[in-house]
């Protein structure tokens, strides 16, 4: 979508330092190192925006510098930041009337490329740092999280992590869904979308009650954006690997597993059954020729077949800390892995009928310190205890689905 009359002008980061100075409290408190990485950021996200005034408001600079420096204080732990996916942002000098839905906003962030915002209610946010209702960091947020729907460039970290969040959200989501008493204001019941715009006003203007009453969330946040607010000093940045546990060992829990999902030769072998007919089939030409050639060709298929069923199928385990995947049925042979519940994002479970072979796929999304990773495993078990499984991965904030 176009614009016409936008002011897309550079800003000096000397003339934002002022600005922030006299009108931004969380630039205010940042150290000096911190103060300089707000500025050079807040200036390269101004060079990118076309910025539209509507209802005769005046833009100046000011203006631009404000409603830029909620975009960078929501992103300020993120290696991306410019959210691409809105080049134009929309400003209003009160609420207005949207074209879209002819009801009046104090702000909205659309997917055709950009957002709209108050500047009333903008400077009220900011005037009002502890009510915890900020209209510029909350569709900020929408814009991080719609940037990365629309698969524009966005921060890779957040991306991948998003979904860890969710999981770990659910609880706080549903108690404010359903009504009961909860620190979050009512609104972010709306849909999660929602719910993580109002989570980040308030880890921005209450952390230290966010952290003492949803201690497990606040933490969550920290990971996903990659900072610490704190009240009355500097935000910390560059806090994820503090929290964050990825310390993959490769070996079985001492104490016995919650589930288990155990590969069966038997079951392996029906479940492989035109591999194993082609396999005897070729046996059934080759054998009776009692030579070296056929004996070695023979002796090189049944290892074949051995090798590719050993890597075939899982042993999945379920333990306390972590889930255990083992490949195949020779030990010697088999490949392990484990991987704790903290660097576990979602887990899929799916009927699978791979190379014609029948079974669950477990796909599962995880974070091993320095990337995000997809790993598949197969298993020869056809019933699985989906509210269990569900009940037991909600409870280790691991988002859990079954596509099916």
């Amino acid at each position: 979508m176009e614009f016409q009359d936008y002011i897309k002008e550079t800003i000096a980061p000397e003339t934002i330092h002022l600005e922030l100075e006299r009108g931004y409290p969380f630039y205010r408190k940042l150290s000096p190192a911190l103060k300089d990485r707000f500025t050079q950021r807040t200036a390269h996200f101004i060079e990118q925006k076309k910025f539209v005034a509507r209802q005769h408001l005046l833009l100046t600079d000011t203006i631009r510098i404000i409603v830029s420096a909620c975009a960078i204080q929501v992103t300020f732990g993120l290696e991306k930041y410019i959210l691409q996916s809105f080049e134009y942002i929309i400003i209003y000098p009160d609420v207005y009337e949207s074209p879209i839905t002819k009801q009046m906003h104090k702000g909205e962030t659309n997917l055709n490329g950009f957002i709209c915002l108050s500047w009333k209610y903008i400077l009220e946010g900011i005037e009002k740092p502890d009510d915890n209702y900020n209209l510029g960091l909350h569709e900020w947020t929408h814009a991080l999280r719609f940037n990365s729907i629309r698969f524009e460039e966005t921060d890779y970290f957040f991306d991948g992590y998003i979904n860890k969040w969710v999981a770990c959200a659910y609880h706080e989501f549903s108690t404010l869904k359903n009504g009961k008493p909860s620190i979050f204001r009512k609104y972010g019941a709306t849909n999660i979308h929602e719910f993580l715009s109002v989570t980040v006003e308030h880890f921005f203007e209450s952390p230290d009650e966010f952290r003492e009453k949803a201690r497990d969330l606040f933490i969550q946040l920290c990971i996903l954006l990659n900072q610490e607010p704190v009240k009355e000093s500097s935000t910390r940045i560059n806090v994820r690997n503090l929290y964050l546990e990825t310390n993959n060992e490769i070996m079985e829990e001492a104490l016995a597993p919650v589930l288990v999902f155990e590969a069966s030769f038997g079951r392996t072998l029906l479940n492989l059954k035109w591999h194993v007919l082609r396999v005897l089939f070729v046996l059934i030409i080759l054998l009776p020729n009692q030579n070296l050639f056929s004996n070695i060709v023979s002796f090189v298929i049944i290892l074949s077949a051995v090798i590719y069923m050993n890597g075939k199928y899982f042993t999945i385990k379920f333990f306390e800390n972590s889930i255990y995947l083992q490949s195949g049925f020779v030990r010697a042979l088999s490949r392990k892995l484990s991987i704790n519940y903290h660097s576990l994002i979602k887990l899929e479970i799916y009927d699978s009928n791979l190379d014609l072979t029948d079974g669950k796929a477990f796909q599962l999304n995880y974070y091993n310190g320095e990337k995000f990773i997809k790993k598949t495993a197969y298993c020869s078990a056809i019933d699985v205890p989906r509210e269990r499984i569900v009940e037991f991965l909600t409870r280790k904030n691991v988002l859990i689905l079954f596509p099916d």
